[in-house]
């Protein structure tokens, strides 16, 4: 079960297919972006940049017969606030991986700084019903969202 859903591990990837919530979007086979928060207005209309609301997403699926997944992440993080864009990866609800703003840096609404890439490699064990991997991330408000967005892809499943 992925999601309260049953879904069945494909051979050849070692998965199930991925489940999306909220903003989440596959961009490419097992390379999904988490979410893309796109302010509203323009400088002009909106120059604090906000977005109508905190934008988030996740990911979920299911790993069978593998010992060791790795995974890259990176996205595109805003620089005006601090603490507020993050991302978590999960193995079977235990967090493996997380990163979050930080520190300001910009005074600039509109300011942005990449992030990444970071791999995550997460080792495995017997598990007879599989693994469950989460990705979930949010800007967490909606101050400075200009098109801000975390990715992650499935580099390998051995």
């Amino acid at each position: 079960m992925v999601a309260g859903v049953e879904l069945c591990c494909d051979p050849a990837t070692r998965r199930t297919p991925a489940i999306l919530i909220e903003a989440a979007s596959e961009i490419a086979q097992s390379e999904w972006e988490i979410y893309r928060a796109a302010a509203y207005g323009d400088a002009e209309s909106n120059p604090r940049a906000d977005s109508e609301e905190p934008i988030r997403g996740t990911v979920v699926f299911g790993i069978c017969c593998g010992t060791q997944v790795v995974l890259e992440v990176w996205g595109e993080i805003e620089i005006l606030n601090t603490g507020f864009d993050w991302l978590e990866v999960r193995l079977n609800g235990a967090r493996q991986f997380y990163h979050q703003s930080s520190e300001v840096t910009d005074a600039d609404p509109w300011g942005r700084v990449a992030v990444g890439p970071f791999n995550v490699t997460i080792n495995l064990d017997e598990r007879p019903c599989g693994h469950i991997i989460e990705i979930d991330g949010s800007t967490g408000d909606e101050i400075a969202n200009n098109d801000v967005w975390w990715r992650a892809k499935v580099v390998s499943i051995s």
